[in-house]
Protein backbone atom coordinates (compact mmCIF):
# COMPACT_ATOMS: atom_id res chain seq x y z
CA UNK A 1 0.00 0.00 0.00
CA UNK A 2 2.85 2.40 0.80
CA UNK A 3 4.45 1.94 -2.59
CA UNK A 4 1.12 2.38 -4.37
CA UNK A 5 0.34 5.57 -2.44
CA UNK A 6 3.75 7.05 -3.23
CA UNK A 7 3.53 6.20 -6.95
CA UNK A 8 -0.02 7.56 -7.19
CA UNK A 9 1.11 10.65 -5.27
CA UNK A 10 3.89 11.28 -7.77
CA UNK A 11 1.48 10.88 -10.70
CA UNK A 12 -1.20 13.14 -9.17
CA UNK A 13 1.49 15.71 -8.22
CA UNK A 14 2.77 15.81 -11.77
CA UNK A 15 -0.77 16.26 -13.05
CA UNK A 16 -1.38 19.14 -10.61
CA UNK A 17 1.89 20.83 -11.55
CA UNK A 18 1.16 20.53 -15.26
CA UNK A 19 -2.53 21.47 -14.97
CA UNK A 20 -2.50 24.22 -12.35
CA UNK A 21 1.15 25.18 -12.02
CA UNK A 22 0.99 24.41 -8.28
CA UNK A 23 3.18 21.92 -6.46
CA UNK A 24 1.65 19.97 -3.59
CA UNK A 25 4.58 20.61 -1.28
CA UNK A 26 6.94 18.39 -3.20
CA UNK A 27 6.30 15.56 -5.60
CA UNK A 28 6.19 12.74 -3.02
CA UNK A 29 4.29 14.55 -0.27
CA UNK A 30 0.68 13.73 -1.33
CA UNK A 31 1.41 10.01 -1.05
CA UNK A 32 2.75 10.32 2.49
CA UNK A 33 -0.07 12.60 3.60
CA UNK A 34 -2.66 10.28 1.99
CA UNK A 35 -1.41 7.43 4.16
CA UNK A 36 -1.97 9.53 7.29
CA UNK A 37 -5.41 10.96 6.49
CA UNK A 38 -7.00 8.85 9.22
CA UNK A 39 -4.62 10.35 11.82
CA UNK A 40 -5.87 13.90 12.21
CA UNK A 41 -3.37 14.62 14.99
CA UNK A 42 -0.42 13.68 12.74
CA UNK A 43 -1.79 15.87 9.93
CA UNK A 44 -2.20 18.81 12.33
CA UNK A 45 1.32 18.23 13.66
CA UNK A 46 2.71 18.27 10.14
CA UNK A 47 0.86 21.50 9.32
CA UNK A 48 2.07 23.15 12.55
CA UNK A 49 5.69 22.15 11.89
CA UNK A 50 5.47 23.22 8.23
CA UNK A 51 3.98 26.59 9.25
CA UNK A 52 6.70 27.12 11.87
CA UNK A 53 9.37 26.22 9.31
CA UNK A 54 7.76 28.56 6.76
CA UNK A 55 7.73 31.42 9.30
CA UNK A 56 11.39 30.83 10.20
CA UNK A 57 12.37 30.78 6.52
CA UNK A 58 10.54 34.05 5.92
CA UNK A 59 12.22 35.57 8.98
CA UNK A 60 15.69 34.40 7.95
CA UNK A 61 15.19 35.61 4.37
CA UNK A 62 14.76 39.18 5.63
CA UNK A 63 18.41 39.22 6.70
CA UNK A 64 20.07 36.93 4.16
CA UNK A 65 19.82 35.98 0.51
CA UNK A 66 17.73 32.87 0.88
CA UNK A 67 16.35 31.45 -2.35
CA UNK A 68 16.79 28.44 -4.61
CA UNK A 69 19.01 25.68 -3.26
CA UNK A 70 19.89 27.60 -0.12
CA UNK A 71 16.23 28.01 0.73
CA UNK A 72 15.63 24.30 0.11
CA UNK A 73 18.51 23.25 2.34
CA UNK A 74 17.55 25.63 5.14
CA UNK A 75 13.89 24.53 4.91
CA UNK A 76 14.87 20.87 5.08
CA UNK A 77 17.22 21.44 8.01
CA UNK A 78 14.73 23.49 10.02
CA UNK A 79 11.88 21.12 9.15
CA UNK A 80 13.94 18.09 10.13
CA UNK A 81 14.99 19.61 13.46
CA UNK A 82 11.41 20.62 14.29
CA UNK A 83 10.13 17.20 13.19
CA UNK A 84 12.58 15.41 15.47
CA UNK A 85 11.54 17.67 18.34
CA UNK A 86 7.87 16.97 17.57
CA UNK A 87 8.47 13.21 17.66
CA UNK A 88 9.79 13.51 21.20
CA UNK A 89 7.64 16.23 22.73
CA UNK A 90 4.39 16.77 20.81
CA UNK A 91 2.24 13.96 22.18
CA UNK A 92 -0.32 14.07 24.93
CA UNK A 93 -1.57 11.10 26.91
CA UNK A 94 -5.10 11.08 28.23
CA UNK A 95 -6.96 8.35 30.04
CA UNK A 96 -8.65 7.12 26.87
CA UNK A 97 -6.15 7.81 24.10
CA UNK A 98 -2.94 9.46 23.02
CA UNK A 99 -2.85 12.49 20.74
CA UNK A 100 0.39 12.47 18.77
CA UNK A 101 0.99 15.82 17.06
CA UNK A 102 4.30 14.74 15.62
CA UNK A 103 5.02 15.45 11.98
CA UNK A 104 4.72 12.89 9.22
CA UNK A 105 8.32 11.96 8.48
CA UNK A 106 11.32 14.23 8.90
CA UNK A 107 11.54 15.78 5.46
CA UNK A 108 7.83 16.37 4.74
CA UNK A 109 7.38 19.64 6.72
CA UNK A 110 10.55 21.13 5.21
CA UNK A 111 9.40 20.37 1.67
CA UNK A 112 5.96 21.82 2.37
CA UNK A 113 7.58 24.95 3.84
CA UNK A 114 9.94 25.33 0.87
CA UNK A 115 7.11 25.18 -1.65
CA UNK A 116 4.99 27.43 0.55
CA UNK A 117 7.74 30.04 0.45
CA UNK A 118 7.72 29.84 -3.34
CA UNK A 119 4.00 29.78 -4.08
CA UNK A 120 2.24 30.73 -0.84
CA UNK A 121 1.17 28.72 2.19
CA UNK A 122 -2.56 28.73 1.42
CA UNK A 123 -2.07 27.63 -2.20
CA UNK A 124 0.33 24.89 -1.18
CA UNK A 125 -1.96 23.56 1.56
CA UNK A 126 -4.98 23.75 -0.75
CA UNK A 127 -3.42 21.74 -3.56
CA UNK A 128 -1.85 19.34 -1.03
CA UNK A 129 -5.26 18.70 0.51
CA UNK A 130 -6.89 18.01 -2.84
CA UNK A 131 -4.12 15.77 -4.18
CA UNK A 132 -3.82 13.80 -0.93
CA UNK A 133 -7.55 13.06 -0.85
CA UNK A 134 -7.44 11.97 -4.49
CA UNK A 135 -4.49 9.66 -3.78
CA UNK A 136 -6.23 8.15 -0.73
CA UNK A 137 -9.41 7.64 -2.76
CA UNK A 138 -7.47 5.85 -5.52
CA UNK A 139 -5.70 3.64 -2.97
CA UNK A 140 -9.06 2.65 -1.48
CA UNK A 141 -10.37 1.84 -4.97
CA UNK A 142 -7.27 -0.25 -5.76
CA UNK A 143 -7.78 -2.29 -2.57
CA UNK A 144 -11.47 -2.97 -3.29
CA UNK A 145 -12.84 -0.57 -0.72
CA UNK A 146 -10.65 -1.61 2.21
CA UNK A 147 -9.78 1.49 4.22
CA UNK A 148 -6.97 -0.28 6.06
CA UNK A 149 -5.60 -3.01 3.79
CA UNK A 150 -2.95 -5.43 4.98
CA UNK A 151 0.46 -4.05 4.13
CA UNK A 152 2.13 -7.39 3.36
Amino acid sequence: MVELAIVLGVIISLISIESFGLAAGGIIIPGYIALQLTSVDRILGTIIIALATFALIKGISRYTFLFGRRQMVVALLIGTILSIISHHYMFFNTQTSTAEFSAVGWVVPGLIAHWSANQGFIKTMGILSVTSVIVRFLVIICFNGNLFPELY
